[in-house]
């Protein structure tokens, strides 16, 4: 793994309160916070750091070296929204990005580097780019995480591998091994104050001269030495998920006009078609990723219901979502990403059957991207006895809708079924049969014929109070066909606790 860690000396937050004292003769300007009731420095502004201000030193330390001291309070919420916003930014260069304390990224730069024309270019772009933002950075690029993040803040610029990083890493101070405060102290005390001096020791000497310790600070020393040392791996949590398939384009001049993004996108919807298909996969989620140069990101993901690796099909659905797409001082890359992606074997030219239903799920995509992904939905089986629950509404995306197992129904059923059953009024009732007329929506009807009952029980284990229903087809002298039932039962003796013996009557749906 090739690890790469920048850590940021000022942070954005600084610059933009520092920005106006520009024309002006700067002030050196710290954020401050209150840390166990003592105001301390959060960090400091370059000039401030000119002056050897120090993050974590007190505001009165502070202010004894330099009187005219500004200040303004921190907010760790914005830093760490803003070093996530760059986290994200910085996936430009790799997809492996992650976030590192406060003021720090991790990038895991293996087989990326030759995109940049080499490591030393990589790195150097990485820095001029982040120059360009307003964040003054160190960086540099070594075998392990713990190498990586030591050489970035002792030793900028430096580029070690397997048989160089022990020599760079032994003149650096223990700190450097990211140890607490009581274990850099008490190594201190013994002498060892590189990492050279606790590396020429053996581990049983080194355990042993450490042994006055808890066993947890004995455990977090070895495992620091050897995550940097890369006898232990550590790996990377990236911030965003990593693609399956991703393909880039890079701009020489920032693009600003739509027509440019449309045009690279079309190529590169074409480039990760032909990817999908020769990987036999087909893009069920996609991401397009476009890149300012000021430092920010739009992002904009469409879902596919069935796999797909048609090129037209996937600029139809970003057309829906690139309109909007603000362009600011211009984007310098674009990628185009696969999230998930599916199996998807050859199909058969002139399947009928099959181009229907690549149809009807190019149709669902598509109104789905411009009216939203909760817009248009399918139905979806449910094994339930009720007929308003024997179906539910799922997302178009879903795939096992559960029709395959369903078993027909003898009974015919209504073309179309109420939302919820409705209340009718009997004017002339038969017992233990359909009623002669009634009165529904201030309309009556008279029965000319009826087929029935089909009785359903109520599902007792969701609603053990619920009656029996005496379902019933009904066709009135208009020429409209009904589906009433009567919810409950007549009074029969020893009839079950929760039947009623009054029944009411009610239309839940209609027949063609």
């Amino acid at each position: 793994m090739r690890a790469q860690s920048a850590h940021r000396i000022s942070g954005q937050q600084i610059h933009s309160q520092n920005g106006a004292q520009q024309g002006e003769a700067a002030k050196p300007l710290v954020l401050t916070e209150t840390v166990d009731q003592t105001q301390k420095v959060y960090a400091p502004c370059p000039h401030a750091f000119a002056l050897g201000l120090r993050a974590g030193m007190t505001l009165a330390e502070a202010r004894a070296i330099h009187p005219a001291l500004a200040t303004s309070p921190a907010n760790r919420e914005a830093d760490a929204e803003s070093l996530q916003k760059l986290a994200r930014f910085m996936v430009r260069y790799s997809p492996l990005v992650s976030t590192d304390g406060k003021d720090g990224l991790l990038i895991d730069a293996t087989g990326c580097a030759h995109l940049f024309g080499g490591e030393a270019n990589m790195l150097e772009s990485m820095t001029r780019l982040l120059q360009k933002a307003g964040i003054t950075a160190c960086a540099a690029m070594a075998e392990t995480v713990g190498a990586a993040w030591a050489l970035a803040r002792y030793r900028r610029g430096s580029i070690t591998d397997s048989t160089t990083s022990l020599k760079a890493l032994e003149g650096l101070p223990v700190r450097a091994l990211r140890l607490d405060e009581a274990s850099i102290t008490t190594l201190g005390r013994l002498g060892l104050k590189t990492i050279g001096s606790l590396t020429s020791l053996p581990r049983a000497s080194l355990a042993k001269r450490f042994r006055g310790n808890p066993a947890k600070a004995v455990t977090a020393l070895l495992e620091k030495l050897d995550q940097t040392l890369g006898r232990r791996d550590e790996p990377i949590n990236p911030l965003v998920p990593l693609p399956e398939w991703q393909v880039r384009q890079a701009f020489m001049e920032p693009a600003q006009h739509l027509e440019m993004i449309e045009h690279a996108l079309t190529s590169l919807a074409e480039d990760l078609a032909t990817v999908l298909m020769e990987a036999g996969r087909g893009a069920k989620r996609l991401i397009f990723s476009a890149y300012r140069v000021d430092g920010t990101v739009e992002e904009r993901i469409v879902g596919i219901s069935k796999p797909s690796r048609d090129a037209a099909h996937f600029m139809r659905l970003l057309d829906e979502k690139i309109k909007d797409l603000d362009a600011g001082f211009g984007f310098d890359l674009i990628m185009l990403a696969a999230l998930e992606s599916e199996r998807l074997a050859p199909s058969q030219i002139g399947d009928l059957r099959q181009e229907e239903a690549q149809a009807a799920a190019k149709l669902m995509d598509k109104l789905a991207a411009r009216l939203g992904p909760g817009s248009v939905a399918k139905l979806k089986h449910y094994a339930s006895h009720m007929p308003e629950r024997a179906q539910q509404i799922t997302s178009a995306s879903e795939e096992n809708l559960g029709w395959a197992d369903y078993r027909a129904n003898k009974n015919r059923r209504p073309m179309r079924l109420l939302p919820r059953p409705e209340a009718v009024d009997v004017l002339s009732a038969v017992p233990e049969g359909a009623p002669k007329s009634f009165r529904w929506r201030r309309v009556d009807h008279k029965v000319i014929k009826a087929e029935g009952p089909e009785r359903i029980a109520c599902e007792w284990w969701l609603n053990p109070h619920d009656s029996t229903r005496d379902y019933y087809r009904v066709e009135v002298s208009t020429g409209a066909r009904f589906w009433l039932f009567r919810h409950g039962l007549y009074g029969v003796p020893g009839v079950r606790p929760g039947e009623s013996q009054q029944p009411h009557w009610y239309v839940h749906g209609f027949f063609a």
